[in-house]
């Protein structure tokens, strides 16, 4: 019941966020969707070099395919076909040049585009609830899962027709699969569920590497944990009874490595197979994604006039951005000039479906319980919690190398963010009714 509240919290709002330009890129480009399922010319949708930007090559390339696919799904069932596309956005262009040339989807086929978003953003939810219930019992998994679905920043992000739905929904899946890989399930059947749900993460969206790394790291850190561990006096949970303890490690190392291997490899294999950019010479495409993004991203760069991100600023959103920073509804300065979006940003942020907005004294709260989580799962480290910390640490070194001060970057640690709180609230509750117990 509880995740069901939170799903239809979801969906009430999607019709009222407002618009961001990207969500139109995504709508246009989700005739990616038409060639390959109407049409069925999937030989249109390889790409070659030279690139132009914004071009729908370019656009293939560097974007992911997930929300391309599943925003044509919905607008099919809606009604639309290939035809009633909007033109592709144009970034140098004003909002309201934009809208004049048509460019804007009409509110009816930008709330159907939403949904398929919204139904991955509340997915990802139910996962959160997984993991913390994985953690902590019910009480983390009810806490983390509220805290996130209501968080006015992952239900902007979330809900709009963009790729943040996905690769959260995704991420956090992998994230699971790696716990319960960790938990002693160390059937086959997991570890090709790990390279399934990583390579749909990178499908989703390509920062969605931030994940992916996460929970390898975590599985190859609590292996080579259970390596380290000492031989027990009558420990009969060894893999081979029949050789010494130390033939017995390496060969569980190597089944280990194994176990990691071909679930690298199955992810690469689902990365390839639905994202059509890279079926003409993978390597070749792949190398080509890496040089466009790098071009992107020291465009966006010297364009946008407060990077890059002195490190003392990034330090210290990583601290505030999960609670205490209020939402960005544009990257891009000029928009702050469009009438029509300013009223749409009013109209939303005055409405209950905007999530709770924490402020700066709760905000600072949950952040100080998050912390507490932190000094929990530091205690824990000898366990398999220590996934916990691989996760953090890997989310803030993405963080800390990322030059571009936009709020939406820093998406891949909120679900992390209100797990910690929820383990620091599971523990203060726990350390106070201990003391009521014994008084």
């Amino acid at each position: 019941m509880w995740l069901l509240v939170l799903a239809a919290y979801i969906f009430v709002g999607i019709a009222s966020v407002p618009f961001h330009g990207d969500e139109a890129m995504q709508i246009t480009m989700s005739r990616d969707y038409d060639t390959a399922f109407i049409n069925h010319d999937f030989q249109a949708l390889r790409v070659n070099p030279p690139y132009t930007v914004d071009s729908a090559n370019w656009l293939r390339l560097i974007n992911g395919s997930i929300n391309l696919y599943t925003v044509g799904l919905s607008l099919q069932v809606a009604g639309y076909g290939e035809k009633d596309l909007p033109p592709v956005w144009i970034w140098p262009l004003s909002y309201n040049e934009n809208v004049a040339r048509g460019n804007r989807p009409t509110e009816r086929m930008l709330i159907a585009s939403r949904i398929s978003s919204a139904v991955f953003l509340a997915l990802s939810a139910a996962i959160l609830f997984g993991i913390g219930w994985q953690l902590r019992g019910r009480w983390a998994g009810y806490t983390a899962s509220g805290l996130y679905a209501l968080n006015p920043v992952v239900l902007l992000n979330g809900r709009r027709a963009m790729m943040e739905g996905s690769v959260l929904c995704f991420g956090l899946l992998a994230i699971l699969v790696a716990i319960v890989i960790c938990k002693g399930r160390n059937g086959w059947r997991w570890w090709v569920a790990l390279g399934i749900v990583s390579g749909l993460t990178l499908v989703s969206k390509h920062s969605g590497i931030v994940f992916v790394a996460a929970a390898f790291g975590w599985v190859v850190i609590r292996q080579m944990q259970i390596r380290l561990e000492p031989q027990r006096p009558g420990d009969n949970t060894k893999i081979n009874h029949r050789g010494t303890e130390s033939a017995e490690k390496n060969q569980t190392l190597i089944y280990d490595l194994i176990h990691v291997g071909v679930s690298i490899l199955i992810m690469v294999g689902v990365f390839i197979a639905l994202s059509p950019a890279q079926w003409n010479d993978p390597v070749a495409r792949f190398g080509d994604l890496v040089s466009e993004r790098a071009k992107l991203l020291e465009s966006q760069v010297k364009a946008e006039p407060t990077a890059p991100t002195p490190l003392s600023e990034r330090v210290a959103g990583i601290f505030t951005q999960p609670y205490v920073q209020a939402p960005v509804y544009f990257e891009a300065a000029f928009w702050g000039g469009a009438k029509a979006i300013q009223d749409e940003i009013a109209v939303y942020n005055g409405s209950i479906w905007s999530g709770l907005h924490a402020g700066t004294v709760i905000g600072s709260l949950l952040t100080l319980l998050a912390l507490v989580g932190v000094v929990i799962l530091l205690k824990a480290w000898r366990t398999w919690e220590i996934g916990v910390l691989v996760w953090l640490v890997v989310t803030v070194a993405s963080l800390l190398v990322n030059p571009l001060p936009w709020q939406r970057y820093y998406l891949a640690l909120y679900p992390l963010a209100t797990l910690l709180a929820a383990i620091g609230v599971v523990a203060i509750i726990g350390w106070l009714n201990q003391r009521r117990s014994s008084t």
